[in-house]
């Protein structure tokens, strides 16, 4: 069974309305959206690696969170609730935790809440989770009520990352081999699920994700392209590969295109520098 069948709205309207929320206005969830997210992720909680995560809902109180800091990166403004993903230990597994937690954040997109990624984050914000030696929590996301207006230094944030800019199809999609681009009307029913991965959000938007298509088979390998290495240290490059995995594979639901993850190990002969093999969408 997909996981589109769990969102109302059309899916790819809802990946294009998300952006990371660093301005939140002052208050905690109501209840029923509370209620609305937890009742979600119940039916997400099987990674790729049939890797087990649980999740929380963490609220905070205003004088516990005066002057401290969220993460390494970025700057937050009334931040009072974040949703903490807690999963089983795999090679795996920061891969599936970006896959499961996406598809919660485009949740709560779809019912009205801001949200916002904390790959580098202060230990504090999760230390009253439970935690065995054989888990782990690769990352956290905030979510709220996005204010009104966001602040100057929530632009100039986004300004300096060039969060709303995605790279061209040419630098993220070819056909046969890593020097042949994919344009649009060679990708055909998979033209829009390779948009929305494109649309992904990821870690100081790096966009590490290359997809290379079969030639004349509707076969794409996936690749993790090391384009920061302290992201790569901290495994947010992997996180950034789940997290555009899901919206591939939500894509393809929405199209009624049937198909499944596996392990192929292609052998391309031109692949770039600093670019590993990561996983494989067959059509059924």
């Amino acid at each position: 069974m997909s996981y589109l069948t769990f969102y109302h709205d059309p899916i790819d309207l809802t990946i294009r309305k998300r952006s990371s929320c660093r301005t939140y206005n002052d208050m905690l969830l109501a209840s029923e959206d509370k209620e609305q997210l937890c009742r979600f992720w119940t039916n997400v909680f099987s990674g790729l690696n049939k890797e087990s995560m649980q999740y929380h809902l963490v609220e905070y109180d205003r004088a516990f969170l005066k002057g401290k800091k969220l993460a390494g990166y970025g700057l937050f403004k009334n931040p009072r609730t974040s949703i903490v993903g807690v999963i089983e230990k795999s090679d795996t597994c920061c891969i599936s935790f970006g896959y499961l937690m996406e598809h919660v954040v485009l949740k709560a997109t779809e019912i009205g809440l801001g949200t916002c990624w904390l790959g580098d984050f202060d230990p504090y914000v999760t230390q009253d989770i439970a935690v065995t030696q054989k888990q782990i929590i690769p990352a956290v996301c905030l979510v709220g009520y996005a204010a009104e207006q966001p602040t100057l230094k929530e632009k100039l944030a986004r300004f300096a990352i060039r969060a709303s800019r995605r790279r061209p199809w040419s630098q993220l999609f070819f056909d046969g081999s890593f020097s042949t681009p994919l344009v649009e009307d060679k990708a055909g029913h998979y033209a829009e699920p390779l948009e929305l991965l494109r649309l992904a959000p990821s870690a100081r938007n790096a966009q590490p994700w290359k997809v290379v298509k079969e030639y004349g088979k509707n076969v794409f390998h996936f690749y993790k392209q090391i384009m920061i290495p302290r992201c790569e240290k901290k495994k947010l490059h992997d996180i950034d590969l789940g997290i555009a995995m899901c919206h591939f594979e939500l894509g393809c639901a929405k199209n009624k295109l049937n198909g499944h993850w596996q392990m192929t190990g292609p052998q391309f002969k031109d692949i770039p520098a600093n670019t590993h093999y990561i996983l494989t969408w067959m059509d059924q």
